[in-house]
């Protein structure tokens, strides 16, 4: 049975003497594998075509186990993205977070349509030489909102625990096991919390409602984004 994806490349691993293993994210399953039979040859035609950050048409080739991709068109290479390694970098450190969280196989066009999202906005970032900051503020942004469209959403309108207002200039704190940010009161009572500054959770809040592709305008600074950091490794640690 052949099949056609509308998919984006995430990574390969080499099998053989000649085969590649490819993961792929698709518009019409979800996270798939294929085989990529032969690419490695010196003279192989279909391996420039399936190389991982590329947003391609896949055909593959499936009976049993996993199917053999026979055939692709690139839609979009990223080519700049894939020139910088700042930007690369941090879609390879995104994707690792995409990758444990997208668990089984499961077609989700919100989740598609967020990566997708994420690498335009990324190869536009470099096509304008823009600051690494800026790619930083993105994939933060893309992750954050990664988790809400999987069910893992942060509440940082109020306290996820006493579901009180969260007050500007208070000793505020998130809280991966409650799912968001904490007074300072109920700080208190939870073991494990990061500090979560206002400028965090208003962060968090414009993430959650807006487009990856905005996020590029936004201004931080560095402690800002250290703090992020720590804010998303603890959500997804726990997640």
């Amino acid at each position: 049975m052949d099949l056609k994806y509308t998919s984006l490349i995430l990574f390969k691993r080499d099998i053989g003497e000649v085969n590649r293993i490819y993961s792929l994210y698709t518009l019409e399953e979800g996270k798939i594998q294929a085989v990529g039979r032969g690419v490695r040859k010196p003279n192989a035609k279909l391996a420039g075509n399936i190389e991982p950050l590329t947003h391609v048409e896949v055909y593959v080739s499936k009976k049993k186990g996993l199917g053999n991709i026979t055939g692709a068109i690139v839609l979009n290479n990223f080519s700049s993205v894939k020139a910088d390694f700042l930007a690369i970098s941090r879609v390879f450190w995104a994707l690792s977070h995409f990758d444990k969280l997208i668990v089984g196989q499961e077609k989700d066009v919100q989740v598609f349509e967020l990566l997708l999202e994420y690498m335009e906005a990324m190869e536009k970032l470099s096509l304008e030489g823009r600051a690494e900051y800026k790619m930083d503020i993105v994939t933060l942004g893309f992750l954050f909102k990664l988790a809400e469209s999987l069910g893992y959403k942060v509440i940082v309108e109020y306290c996820a625990r006493c579901f009180g207002k969260i007050l500007a200039g208070n000793d505020n704190f998130f809280g991966a096991e409650c799912g968001g940010a904490l007074c300072s009161c109920c700080a208190k009572m939870e073991r494990k919390k990061v500090k979560n500054s206002d400028t965090s959770i208003k962060l968090m809040r414009i993430f959650l409602k807006n487009k990856i592709r905005s996020f590029s305008k936004i201004e931080v600074s560095e402690h800002d984004l250290r703090e992020l950091k720590l804010i998303w490794k603890e959500l997804v640690d726990w997640v």
